[in-house]
C-alpha cells in the first residue's frame, strides 16, 4: 500500500463533511507511515533492488490478508463498486514474478494477522479509504521506481501503476461511495477510526 496522496484540491467548503474530516482525523497516522524505513529510501534515492523487493513482499502480506475481509462484504454491489477490480494483490505478485520468485516463495511469504478491526461496512470504507488513497501517491512512487530501476508496470511496478490513467477517476468513485454511505455521523466517526487503525496496522507491519 503506496503512501498516501490528497486527491486533486477542491475548497473544503464545497466538500462533503466527510471527505474533510476523515482527511483531517487520520492526517497524523498518515504523517507517520510516511517515515516508514522503506518509504524513505525510496523517495531519498537509497533504496536497493533487494529492499525493493522486500517492500513488495510486505504489501503482499498486508494486502493479501485485508483483501480477504474487505472482499466478503456484499455492501459494494449496493453501491456499484467493484470491489474485485480494486484489488491489489495481483499485480503485486505479478511483479514478484518479474523480479525472480516463483508462485511457490509467494505463496510461502508472511502474512499480516494484526489487521484493523472490519467488522462492520462502515469500518471497510474506512480500511478502503486507505488503500484507495494510496493509489494516488502509488503515483509519485511509480515514477521514483522507474527512475532508481527502470521499472515499468510490465517490469516491476505494476503495483505502483495502479489504475494507470483511470486512477483520478477511481479516486472520485470511491469517495462518492464513502459520501453515499456516511449517513450520520456515528457512521463518519466509525469510518474515521477504521481508517486510523488501517494506516497504524501498515504501518507497524512494515516495520515489524
Amino acid at each position: 500500500m503506496q503512501v498516501q496522496e490528497t486527491a486533486p484540491s477542491v475548497a473544503s467548503a464545497e466538500k462533503p463533511r466527510i471527505l474533510v474530516e476523515i482527511k483531517r482525523q487520520t492526517q497524523p497516522h498518515h504523517d507517520s507511515i510516511e517515515e516508514n524505513p522503506f518509504g524513505k529510501a525510496l523517495m531519498d534515492g537509497t533504496m536497493p533492488r533487494e529492499q525493493y523487493v522486500t517492500f513488495l513482499q510486505k504489501f503482499y502480506g498486508f494486502h493479501l490478508a485485508l483483501e480477504a475481509v474487505l472482499g466478503e462484504f456484499t455492501e459494494w454491489a449496493r453501491y456499484e463498486l467493484d470491489f474485485d477490480k480494486r484489488r491489489k494483490v495481483e499485480s503485486l505478485r505479478k511483479d514478484l514474478r518479474v523480479l525472480g520468485m516463483s508462485d511457490a516463495e509467494i505463496d510461502s511469504l508472511p502474512i499480516c494477522k494484526d489487521l484493523p478491526t472490519v467488522q462492520m461496512f462502515a469500518q471497510a470504507l474506512g480500511a478502503m479509504y486507505v488503500m484507495e488513497g494510496s493509489t494516488l501517491g502509488g503515483q509519485i512512487q511509480g515514477r521514483q521506481v522507474k527512475k532508481l530501476f527502470d521499472y515499468s508496470p510490465e517490469t516491476g511496478a505494476a503495483y505502483f501503476s495502479s489504475y494507470g490513467a483511470m486512477v483520478g477517476m477511481m479516486w472520485k468513485e470511491f469517495c462518492g461511495v464513502l459520501v453515499a454511505a456516511s449517513t450520520d455521523e456515528q457512521i463518519e466517526q466509525t469510518m474515521i477510526e477504521a481508517a486510523s487503525e488501517t494506516f497504524n496496522a501498515l504501518e507497524r507491519w512494515l516495520r515489524a
